[in-house]
């Protein structure tokens, strides 16, 4: 779930504690977390599970744990959990801490009321199967479940029913009608004139043209934003699509598309903007800035290491569709309520990316502007972006 499970890894790991002498009966969960075992009782009693966790015995706690743990549920009598303040501190501070938190706390009473063990197995589009994955990690992948939307609801029923069915968005057949969009904004950058961009060397960045592509180069220790203002709005339904290339990358570094709200003034360090990057290990990102990491990571054999990538997205309605070098790879809920009109690339510090093919399309259900030509003197904008939401939930 929740922008941009890098820095802090989800780790719930689960602790055997030996039975003590403990009353089996005693309740005493704090304040913070009443609110979730409340909502777990509601789901057990729709699920048709019979819990008491309201009167019968339990245990959570805050603690300090270590080793990146952010919560251990000890099989005691009564079952007690612990939760690392830091990281529940962490995930508040961002948009749609509710459902992090709601996670965590339906991940350790899984494992200790529903006797649910880690279960890393995956969906057809690569999302984790269930909200029970954790333990080992797999191909060093990130825990990060995309918890919001349609997908909570799936994640909730599959924590009570193992066998629940696999949701239809997990589907990799592209059934969603693309058909009515209208060119609005397309740059090929073959020329200056083309490139509705202003060639320049600064500081902390430059830009040229090369062999018929614009090249933006970071000389600073901050990622940049770097947006056009169209007249397409983001709560209309649009395709928009780039060729991206970054030869230079570390495997780490993201890179990719960007959409959405940069206000004035902003390092947009925490703007509204939704992305799509992907980086030269073959991994996908998707997410919104304001969260406190990207919904999820996936890895994607269709993306070209250090080569030119084409990343591609259709709005329809309130669901985004991803696409790499023309294979559909994921979809989502918009996260993004403003109707904003930004549209550009992401650029990693100190990285340099190649853009072509920048294209822009609209529903023409949507009342699309006539297509803009070239030579029209449209100019892109930099943003700065400083330290980057793109942390991995904690390995649980």
């Amino acid at each position: 779930m929740s922008q941009l499970r890098t820095a802090y890894f989800l780790l719930l790991v689960v602790t055997f504690g030996l039975a003590s002498c403990k009353n089996s009966s005693e309740h005493r969960v704090g304040s913070e977390f009443t609110v979730y075992v409340q909502r777990f009782q509601d789901e057990a009693t729709k699920h048709g599970k019979n819990l008491d966790l309201i009167n019968g015995g339990l245990i959570v706690e805050f603690a300090n744990l270590k080793d990146g743990v952010a919560g251990l549920c000890h099989y005691e009598k009564p079952i007690r959990i612990e939760i690392d303040k830091t990281y529940w501190d962490a995930i508040g501070k961002f948009a749609d801490a509710d459902l992090m938190k709601e996670d965590l706390l339906f991940h350790e009473l899984g494992h200790g009321f529903l006797g649910r063990k880690h279960l890393n197995s995956t969906l057809e589009n690569g999302d984790w199967k269930s909200i029970m994955c954790g333990g080992d990690k797999v191909n060093g992948r990130s825990w990060n479940i995309n918890y919001h939307g349609a997908r909570r609801t799936y994640y909730v029923d599959e924590l009570f029913n193992e066998s629940t069915p696999a949701p239809v968005y997990s589907s990799l057949q592209f059934i969603a009608d693309t058909t009515g969009f209208t060119p609005s904004y397309s740059f090929n950058f073959d020329s200056q004139a083309q490139a509705g961009w202003p060639i320049v060397a600064e500081t902390s960045y430059t830009t040229t043209l090369v062999n018929g592509r614009l090249q933006f180069k970071s000389n600073s220790s901050l990622a940049y934003l770097v947006t056009l203002n169209t007249g397409v709005g983001t709560n209309s339904n649009f395709s928009y699509e780039l060729t991206i290339e970054n030869a230079i990358a570390s495997t780490a570094d993201q890179y990719g598309i960007i959409f959405g709200v940069i206000p004035t003034g902003s390092t947009a360090n925490n703007a509204p903007l939704e992305y799509f990057s992907i980086n030269n290990n073959k991994k996908m990102y998707m997410g919104n800035r304001t969260y406190y990491s990207f919904f999820t990571e996936l890895d994607e054999s269709t993306i070209v290491p250090n080569g030119k990538n084409k990343l591609k997205v259709f709005k329809i309605g309130n669901m985004i569709y991803y696409f790499i070098n023309n294979t559909y790879t994921y979809c989502s809920e918009i996260v993004t309520t403003a109707d904003s009109n930004r549209f550009g690339f992401m650029v990693p510090a100190q990285g340099t990316v190649l853009i072509d093919n920048f294209l822009i399309s609209q529903s023409k259900s949507s009342n699309a502007p006539a297509k803009v030509m070239q030579a029209q003197p449209l100019q892109f904008e930099i943003t700065p972006m400083g330290v980057e939401t793109q942390n991995s939930v904690l390995n649980k």
